[in-house]
């Protein structure tokens, strides 16, 4: 199976944000030969365990199979994207972006709303005003970065330590 195979079925494995609720168990779970070949394509990572899995797991998977052939093309082209570059990551950077996503859920929803407006704004900069700011970072002292920090970054909602500055990937 393709390392980007089995990334996709772990998207579909822990995205559980995008399934609703789901349906009785009692509802039909097929057997992989009764799915059809866009759903065994999709699903193809889980083909050697799924006839296996519970009735209420394969639910599951087919229920985020469902909500992924209703997403804009679009839409499914940038997660695409994001698991490429998630595969290309280092472990290092993976736990940067797990650390980063774990303080962004702990913050309140008008400190996120802060972090969406500076992270526009920054969107909106041109590739010169982006460096020239990385390079001020660079040239801050401790004191001064955390007091750049203080103005344009909300806290964490638990308190903690902030790491890194502008474009840290």
């Amino acid at each position: 199976m393709k390392p980007r195979n089995r990334l996709f079925a772990a998207v579909l494995a822990v995205a559980g944000g995008l399934a609703p609720p789901l349906a009785s168990a009692q509802q039909a779970a097929p057997e992989w030969r009764q799915l059809n070949a866009q759903q065994q394509h999709l699903l193809a990572p889980f083909r050697e365990h799924w006839d296996r899995m519970s009735p209420a797991r394969r639910q599951q998977l087919l229920q985020r199979e469902q909500n992924w052939q209703r997403l804009p093309p679009l839409r499914q082209q940038r997660i695409d994207q994001r698991i490429e570059r998630w595969q290309h990551m280092s472990p290092e950077q993976r736990a940067r972006v797990r650390e980063n996503l774990q303080r962004l859920r702990a913050m309140s929803p008008e400190q996120r709303q802060r972090l969406r407006e500076a992270y526009a704004r920054f969107q909106r900069m041109s590739p010169a005003e982006r460096e020239a700011l990385r390079q001020r970072w660079q040239q801050m002292r401790p004191e001064q970065r955390a007091q750049w920090l203080h103005e344009h970054v909300p806290p964490p909602r638990g308190g903690g330590e902030r790491h890194g500055g502008p474009g840290r990937r």
